[in-house]
């Protein structure tokens, strides 16, 4: 019996996986910045985000860099979300204070945002995955393959270039002969 198909590959319910994981950690993240804003003062808490920003945006130069040394697209992407958390998290502070937003809220959105990208990007995964395994059920690229049209040329046309093709070798044959019996008695007449 034939193993049965799997509803989508394991590359790519492991990419999901990854996904919703990191999610889950962008909002583990923005709630602990939530509860240490209330707990610390607002200049400890302004070098706390300092710091954490500075080491996102080494993490994203170095998954870039990686990326980049191995020309892996997926990482690419993978450093370019972590360098929008950090411009995230970086422009925190300044948004709040110049938009008169409650700092709570607007990090909560924020993160809910990350949230809702990252979930809709396992969608599309998902998605990608499902008409990968739909297209490797279907046979139609087989069939299309095995009957190729052929062309046929039609039989008078040919006939008339094969006739002409075979007039032009004869004349040239002629007029080798002719060229051949010339350099022959240009010999003669020299010598």
């Amino acid at each position: 019996m034939e193993k049965e198909k799997k509803e989508v590959d394991e590359k790519y319910i492991k990419a999901i996986c990854i996904n919703i994981v990191k999610a889950i950690i962008v909002i583990f993240y923005f709630l602990i910045l939530n509860l240490i804003s209330e707990k610390i003062g607002e200049e400890l808490f302004r070098r706390g985000i300092q710091i954490c920003t500075m080491i996102f945006l080494f993490i994203a130069i170095y998954i870039i860099e990686k990326a980049y040394k191995e020309d892996d697209g997926v990482k690419a992407i993978d450093g370019i979300e972590v360098l929008v958390l950090a411009t995230a998290v970086l422009t925190l502070e300044y948004i709040t204070n110049r938009f008169k937003f409650q700092f709570n809220s607007y990090s909560s959105t924020v993160s809910y945002v990350f949230a809702i990208y990252f979930v809709l990007k396992s969608i599309v995964i998902y998605t990608k995955g499902r008409k990968e395994v739909e297209k490797s059920l279907s046979d139609i690229e087989e069939i299309v393959k095995k009957e190729e049209p052929i062309k046929k040329e039609a039989t008078k046309k040919r006939k008339e270039k094969v006739e002409e093709i075979e007039n032009k070798e004869k004349t040239n044959k002629q007029e080798n002969k002719t060229t051949k019996k010339k350099t022959k008695k240009e010999v003669k007449n020299n010598g």
